[in-house]
């Protein structure tokens, strides 16, 4: 278990270095602590054995870059909007083919990190997204993250 639970923790104490900014010791040791007690911590509250979630890095990379490109993209659009001054709110309802309660809310978390976009509530695979883009727009990107989320863990989604 210990031995599993090591790359989680590495990654754990290397997200802390980057949010920190500084490589010293002392950072070094606190990542360490963090790391240790994020997994202790997630995997007694909530349930999550980070050793048994298995994301291929090739997927993860095409995975940001995907995000990257819809954040990219939606905030240009969001810029256009700001300037024209016609920002209209509309609410739908994304049906999910995923099934995977981790990756619905990666899902629900890259659509929010999109700009214009904002998933206020998830029922199951459900997700009530409020956006500033037209719904078709805002749709078609839902799907790009879906996509690109299933290959995390080969789950299929819908065409």
């Amino acid at each position: 278990m210990i031995r599993r639970s090591v790359p989680v923790v590495l990654a754990f104490m290397a997200i802390w270095v980057v949010m920190v900014e500084i490589v010293s010791p002392v950072v070094l040791v606190s990542g360490l602590v963090v790391g240790v007690g994020t997994l202790v911590l997630t995997n007694r509250l909530l349930g999550v054995d980070y050793t048994t979630v298995f994301l291929s890095p090739l997927a993860t990379l095409r995975y940001v870059g995907v995000l990257l490109r819809e954040m990219t993209v939606a905030a240009y659009g969001m810029a256009v909007v700001i300037v024209r001054g016609r920002a209209e709110v509309t609410e739908f309802v994304y049906e999910s083919a995923l099934r995977d309660d981790l990756l619905l809310f990666l899902l629900a978390n890259s659509m929010t990190l999109t700009p214009g976009s904002v998933a206020v509530d998830r029922d199951g695979a459900r997700i009530t997204v409020l956006t500033v883009d037209d719904v078709a727009t805002a749709r078609a990107s839902c799907l790009r993250l879906e996509r690109s989320v299933a290959r995390l863990r080969k789950e299929e989604t819908c065409s």
